[in-house]
C-alpha cells in the first residue's frame, strides 16, 4: 500500500510519451520560441517564457492525445502563433476590463454591482448582434475573412502579415476590402450606422 504523498513511478505509456515530447520539444524548441518572438508584441508586457510553456504544453497535450502531426514545422508554427493569439487576447481584455471597473467605480452615482451592461436584455442584443456579425464574417472570401477577424482582434497590418506570411501591402489591401465587404453585408442586415 502506498502513502497519499507518494507519487508513483510513471507507467511505461507515460514514459514514453515523455520521452516523445522531450524529443520533439529538443528538436523544435528554438523554432518555437522564435516564432513566438516574432509574433509577440513588444508593447503589452507579455512574457515570451509564459506563452513558450503554453505553447510546450499545448504540444505536450497534442502528443499525449496521440494527434497525427504529418508536417512538424508547420504544426510548431500554429502552436505559436496561436498561443501567442490567445495571450494577447487575455491581455488586452483584462486591461478593458480594468478600464470599465475602475469608470464605473469613478462614477459617485454608480450603484454598485449594477452594471447595466450585464442586463438580460442588453446581453441578449449583444448575443444577437454578434451571431449576426460572425455569420457575415462567414459570407467574406477565406482571405479577406482572416485578415478581418485579426484586424477586429486589434492587430495591425504588419502583424497581420507576419501572422500570415504575406506581404504588408496584400495585408492591408485585404483587409481594407473586407472591412468594407463587411459593412456592405451588415448594412444588408441592418446593422449599418444610424
Amino acid at each position: 500500500m502506498t502513502s497519499p504523498n507518494v507519487v508513483p513511478f510513471p507507467s511505461a505509456p507515460d514514459r514514453a510519451l515523455d520521452e516523445r515530447f522531450d524529443r520533439f520539444a529538443d528538436q523544435y524548441a528554438a523554432i518555437l520560441r522564435a516564432h513566438i518572438a516574432r509574433h509577440c508584441p513588444r508593447d503589452l508586457g507579455i512574457q515570451i517564457n509564459d506563452i513558450e510553456q503554453e505553447a510546450l504544453l499545448r504540444l505536450w497535450r497534442a502528443l499525449r492525445d496521440e494527434r497525427n502531426v504529418v508536417d512538424a514545422a508547420s504544426y510548431i508554427y500554429r502552436i505559436a502563433v496561436t498561443t501567442t493569439i490567445d495571450a494577447v487576447r487575455r491581455v488586452i481584455a483584462r486591461r478593458e476590463e480594468q478600464l470599465a471597473t475602475l469608470d464605473d467605480e469613478s462614477r459617485p452615482d454608480a450603484a454598485p454591482h449594477a452594471d447595466p451592461r450585464q442586463r438580460p436584455d442588453v446581453m441578449m442584443e449583444r448575443r444577437e448582434t454578434m451571431e449576426i456579425v460572425l455569420d457575415s464574417l462567414g459570407e467574406l472570401p477565406e482571405n479577406r475573412r482572416r485578415c478581418v477577424e485579426l484586424h477586429l482582434q486589434g492587430f495591425n497590418t504588419i502583424e497581420i502579415a507576419e501572422l500570415l506570411g504575406w506581404s504588408e501591402a496584400k495585408a492591408r489591401n485585404l483587409a481594407y476590402r473586407g472591412m468594407d465587404d463587411l459593412r456592405e453585408i451588415l448594412e444588408r442586415k441592418g446593422l449599418g450606422p444610424k
